[in-house]
């Protein structure tokens, strides 16, 4: 079984934490499972706050989204995507929503990326807003920037008639619980030749 999965949403929604603990369960059920971070904080352009962000670092992060997706793919049978293409480029549209211009170049290359990646992913979760933002130094703490990514996140997953699941507000245990089930996983262990085999291919 080969499997990509993406979680989307704006930032502060518990992605990276519900990222860690899907695949942590999956490790523990036997599958060679792997994850891909976020690279916001990679970007060497100003970007992590609505104030320092532009359309040409989101491109970068598109573009890395991208570059990592293809090299993971193959390493794993089922890989968790901390962030997808689908809200890398709700950040693009944002800037450019915002009057932040980018040239035809840099959008021509953002709009093929998600036109052509986002239906890659085999099943998509999406996190609602849940919690206050809470300062960690980096990522901005404007819940009104939120809600507008979270905004124009809905808007391309419904214009483009991208099927994803919207994953209720709940503790990660209850997260994983459902999402194993829409992955049709059972919730037991695999059995120990798989597993053997899983801990060999990581």
């Amino acid at each position: 079984m080969k499997l990509k999965v993406g979680i989307t949403g704006a930032h502060g929604t518990g992605k990276t934490s519900l990222a860690h603990s899907l695949v942590g369960h999956l490790k523990e059920l036997g599958f060679n499972a792997g994850y891909i971070r976020e690279f916001v904080r990679d970007c060497p352009l100003p970007v992590g706050t609505e104030k320092e962000n532009s359309a040409a670092a989101q491109t970068w992060i598109l573009c890395r989204q991208l570059i990592e997706e293809l090299e993971a793919v193959h390493k794993y049978d089922i890989l968790v995507c901390d962030r997808t293409v689908i809200d890398n480029y709700a950040y693009f549209l944002w800037n450019l929503r915002a009057g932040r211009l980018a040239d035809s170049g840099l959008q021509k290359i953002a709009a093929e990326i998600f036109e052509n990646w986002a239906h890659s992913y085999d099943i998509i979760f999406k996190l609602p807003i849940t919690v206050p933002l809470s300062a960690d130094g980096f990522r901005s703490t404007d819940i009104e920037w939120q809600k507008e990514i979270d905004k124009i996140i809905s808007e391309v997953l419904s214009d483009k008639n991208i099927k994803h699941h919207i994953i209720k507000i709940a503790s990660n245990t209850v997260r994983v619980d459902e999402i194993l089930k829409l992955l049709n996983i059972s919730l037991q262990p695999v059995t120990t030749e798989r597993k053997a085999l899983a801990e060999l291919d990581g």
